[in-house]
């Protein structure tokens, strides 16, 4: 693959327990050029300091990254949605909802200095739980991303499996607090590319051949992902690292020219959302 090509895998997890950096040079070999590293959670505490913990972690792997590899690195920082349901149970919704402000704050600042690029995983959970607690993830996913909105810092979204409900909910999340939409990332988002689909949030495919299939005969505004885990007991989970150039090397040969139109394109939405010029 040529080598001035932004291969751009938007959503992966790397720890300290996995394969780590040498997953990173697994997919610079195969063709990859840019990572996004998203912190993943550990065993929960309810404290400030887990979640320091866990960024500084994240920062840790993507310099030692940068530093073993020739990638261009982005950062994803913030408290993960589940563990907000676990902080309940402990301390309850009132502390818990101060907490994880707090730490979305933090994410924030992390963000305005420059050693993160955007503000997440945030969002929901990805699985049923009573109307309060669908409630309160609600409220105080709103609540955050008017956080990130002082911060101007991108976020990237966990939800249940999306719908165009889905998107709609969130979008309107974004409006009633002045968030700019396309600031708005959908990790693991299936092909909606046209705007009536994703009501202008911005889909990170999950990167099967059919969904970038689909999307790329939609539309080219959309990032790949792999959701990958760095998991030794989940090898290749969610999909392996390696994906995201495959899918490159796919478009390359089954739509030429479309191809083109996304190479050129993913450029100028790096640049727009994460302020990295590639």
């Amino acid at each position: 693959m040529e080598t001035m090509i932004p291969v751009f895998d938007n959503h992966v997890h790397l720890q300290k327990k996995g394969e780590n950096v040498n997953a990173a040079k697994r997919y610079e070999r195969k063709g990859g050029k840019i990572l996004n590293i998203c912190n993943i959670p550990g065993e929960f505490r309810p404290s400030i300091d887990y979640f320091e913990e866990i960024y500084n972690e994240t920062l840790s792997i993507a310099e030692r990254v940068r530093k073993e590899t020739s990638l261009t690195v982005l950062v994803t920082i913030g408290p993960y949605p589940v563990d907000a349901l676990k902080s309940v149970e402990i301390i309850g919704k009132e502390k818990t909802e101060d907490l994880f402000l707090r730490a979305t704050d933090y994410a924030g600042k992390l963000v305005q200095n420059g050693m993160a690029h955007a503000i997440g995983e945030i969002g929901r959970p990805h699985f049923n739980v009573d109307e309060d607690l669908w409630e309160f993830s609600n409220s105080l996913l709103e609540k955050q991303i008017a956080i990130a909105k002082d911060y101007d810092s991108p976020v990237i979204l966990h939800t249940e499996s999306a719908t165009k409900e889905t998107f709609m909910e969130i979008s309107r999340m974004g409006e009633r607090v002045g968030f700019k939409r396309w600031k708005m990332i959908k990790h693991y988002s299936p092909p909606f590319i046209l705007e009536e689909e994703n009501y202008g949030i911005f889909p990170s495919i999950i990167s099967s051949r059919d969904n970038i299939r689909q999307a790329i005969m939609k539309g080219t505004t959309f990032f790949m992902e792999t959701d990958f885990l760095d998991d030794p007991m989940r090898r290749g989970a969610v999909m392996d690292i390696e994906t995201v150039p495959k899918r490159y090397i796919m478009l390359q040969q089954e739509f030429p020219e479309l191809f083109e139109k996304y190479v050129q394109d993913s450029k100028i939405n790096i640049l727009r959302i994460y302020g990295v010029e590639i």
